[in-house]
C-alpha cells in the first residue's frame, strides 16, 4: 500500500476497491454506486451513468435494480443511462449488451423507457449508427461537437488484452481519440461494434473499471505495475489529466500485493433512498 507521503507526490495512484468475493462486490458495489447517484441527483437534480456491457456487471446490475426499485418514479425519471458499447446484433441476440441490461438493472421494469438510450445494434450500417447516437447524446447534454458531454459515472470491464468498451489494441488511436461515438469494423471472429470513444469516456466525472475474478489478475498487473500500453492505460492518463480519479473494482481472487494503489475504504452505510 502507498504511504501518504507516496500518494502526495504521485496524486495520479489507481484507487482500489477490493471487496471479499464477486458477491460482495456486487452487493456493496451497488450500494455504493446507487448513493452516489442520489448524491448526484440531491446535488445537480440529474444524474448520467455508462453502462459495461460483458460478464462482470451482471450481479451488481441486478443489486443496484433491486436498490432503484425502492425509489419513487420521479427520482427514477431523472437518470439517464447509455451502453458503453455494442455489437452489431438485435436485441433478441444473447450476445447484446442491451439485452443484457435490459435483464438485469431494468428487469424490475420499474424505470421509464426514456431512462435508457440504447444502440440499434440491429442497424445495417455501424458508420451511420456511431453517427447518429453521437448526435443524440449531444442533443440530450445541449452540447456541440466542441464540447464533450460529462457522464457523472461510467462502469467499465477490463478485458484481458486490455481493452475496454470496444476500443481493442493495435486500433486506429487518431480516430478514437477524435471521435464521441465510433464504428469498430469486424477482426476475424470479433463482431463489428459501436463503442463510446475516449474523448467522451474520459470526459465522466467518474470511471469505475469493473475487473473481480482470478483471470484478471494478470492484466491488472500488466496495467498496474508494468504500464503495459493498452486502452485501458490511455483512458486512465486522459482522465487523470481531465482531473477525475478512476477506480478498479476488483475482489480477492484479482488483488496482488504487487499493485500500486490508493486503497478505499467502504462508507459504513451509504445513503441509497430515492
Amino acid at each position: 500500500m502507498a504511504s501518504r507521503a507516496e500518494e502526495h507526490l504521485n496524486p495520479s495512484l489507481p484507487r482500489l476497491r477490493v471487496f471479499a468475493d464477486e458477491s460482495a462486490l456486487a452487493r456493496e458495489g451497488a450500494t455504493l454506486f446507487v448513493a452516489r447517484i442520489r448524491e448526484r441527483i440531491l446535488a445537480q437534480g440529474h444524474a448520467s451513468v455508462i453502462l459495461a456491457g460483458g460478464g462482470s456487471p451482471r450481479l451488481l446490475y441486478v443489486e443496484a435494480g433491486t436498490l432503484f426499485s425502492e425509489w419513487p418514479r420521479t427520482q427514477l425519471e431523472k437518470i439517464f443511462f447509455v451502453p458503453g458499447d455494442e455489437r452489431m446484433v438485435g436485441l433478441e441476440d444473447p450476445r447484446s449488451n442491451s439485452r443484457m441490461i435490459r435483464e438485469t438493472l431494468f428487469s424490475g421494469g420499474v424505470f421509464p423507457d426514456s431512462s435508457f438510450e440504447r444502440i440499434r445494434g440491429e442497424s445495417p450500417s455501424p458508420e451511420e449508427e456511431a453517427l447518429r447516437y453521437e448526435h443524440v447524446l449531444l442533443d440530450r447534454f445541449k452540447t456541440t461537437g466542441l464540447h464533450v458531454p460529462a457522464f457523472d459515472w461510467a462502469f467499465l470491464g477490463v478485458g484481458e488484452d486490455g481493452h475496454t468498451a470496444s476500443l481493442f489494441p493495435g486500433s486506429d488511436p487518431s480516430d478514437e481519440h477524435r471521435r464521441l461515438v465510433l464504428p469498430v469494423p469486424q477482426k476475424g471472429d470479433r463482431l463489428p461494434r459501436i463503442s463510446l470513444g475516449y474523448r467522451l469516456l474520459a470526459h465522466a466525472q467518474q470511471i469505475v473499471f469493473l475487473a473481480p475474478g482470478r483471470k484478471k489478475r494478470d492484466i491488472l498487473r500488466e496495467i498496474l505495475v508494468e504500464m503495459k500500453d493498452c486502452p485501458v492505460q490511455k483512458l486512465l492518463t486522459l482522465s487523470f489529466e481531465n482531473g477525475h480519479h478512476p477506480e478498479f473494482w476488483i475482489d480477492r481472487e484479482a488483488d496482488d500485493p504487487s499493485f500500486s494503489r490508493r486503497m478505499l475504504e467502504s462508507p459504513v452505510s451509504p445513503d441509497t433512498r430515492g
